[in-house]
């Protein structure tokens, strides 16, 4: 079995492999920044990052090989040998690590969640929705709607549960209302409906860009198996069912369609300061849970 040999290695070899890695991560980092300057607006984020990472990797690699193979004139073959002894030992040593990493080449294959993706991680949902902003091969890392950056392993990613709001599509809002008397429901609907209409950011009536969002949302086969096709829009109008008869009061469920869920809170306190206010001018009572 060949040894790997380090006493015919120089201090100036050493010097010079140091200042070969130093200059090539300087280019690789260069390169990195000037493929993401002209690939973000041109291909996209997602895209961009990726061909800037492999970039990145390939440059760091090569110059590993060439330097230990040509500045410090080592045999690979021994160097890969001697990791392969060492392997069984380190894998014990970093189970974690390992599963952390292989499941940051699984993310990359089966791609559960993309750059950019609103998502909520779990085993059920912990951190709150949050927008993907970079996805290493230890870790995911996701800004929440809060500014926080949280820092989550692969294997949560991978073994855990992951809700993926962007390639849903849209997501619904349960909204529970008491109401004084079940006699005023038809009245009570035609009014949930028409403030839902007047509402850009309530589905179906949507901006121009929304519909466009919409559309291209309909597209993809696990919705339409759902919803139908993309003429079929009333599939996402307002729902009001009557849930619950206590005496006097009843207690409604209005479901509604959002097309950015990481705006829910925002969306639903506005179309709940309507309602309130038409409630009153209609002379429609509400009652306390």
């Amino acid at each position: 079995m060949n040894i790997i040999s380090f006493d015919d290695i120089t201090p100036v070899a050493i010097l010079a492999f140091m200042l070969l890695m130093f200059i090539s991560i300087i280019i690789a980092r260069a390169g990195n920044t000037l493929i993401r300057r002209y690939l973000d607006d041109a291909a996209g984020k997602r895209l961009s990052k990726g061909v800037a990472r492999s970039y990145q990797y390939v440059i760091i690699l090569t110059a590993l090989a060439i330097g230990f193979s040509t500045v410090l004139k080592l045999d690979l073959s021994s160097i890969f040998l001697s990791l392969g002894i060492m392997g069984l030992a380190v894998a014990f040593a970093s189970q974690h690590i390992i599963q952390n990493a292989i499941s940051g080449v699984l993310i990359s294959i089966v791609r559960p969640i993309q750059l950019e993706d609103w998502v909520e991680v779990g085993p059920i949902p912990l951190n709150g929705i949050g927008r993907v902003k970079d996805i290493t091969l230890m870790n995911t890392v996701i800004r929440d709607i809060d500014g926080r950056i949280v820092t989550v392993p692969n294997t949560q990613i991978m073994n855990g549960k992951v809700i993926n709001y962007s390639r849903g599509g849209f997501t619904a809002a349960n909204i529970p209302l008491w109401i004084a008397n079940v006699s005023d429901l038809d009245r009570i609907t035609k009014i949930v409906r028409e403030e839902a209409d007047d509402n850009p950011n309530i589905l179906p009536k949507v901006s121009d860009e929304g519909r466009n969002a919409i559309k291209s949302i309909f597209e993809r086969r696990y919705v339409t198996s759902i919803f139908g096709h993309a003429n079929n829009l009333h599939a996402l109008s307002p729902e009001i069912n009557l849930a619950e008869v206590q005496g006097t009061r009843a207690r409604l469920n209005i479901k509604l369609w959002l097309l950015e869920p990481y705006r829910k809170d925002e969306i639903i306190s506005t179309f709940l300061k309507r309602l309130t206010f038409r409630f009153e001018a209609e002379g429609i009572e509400l009652r306390d849970p």
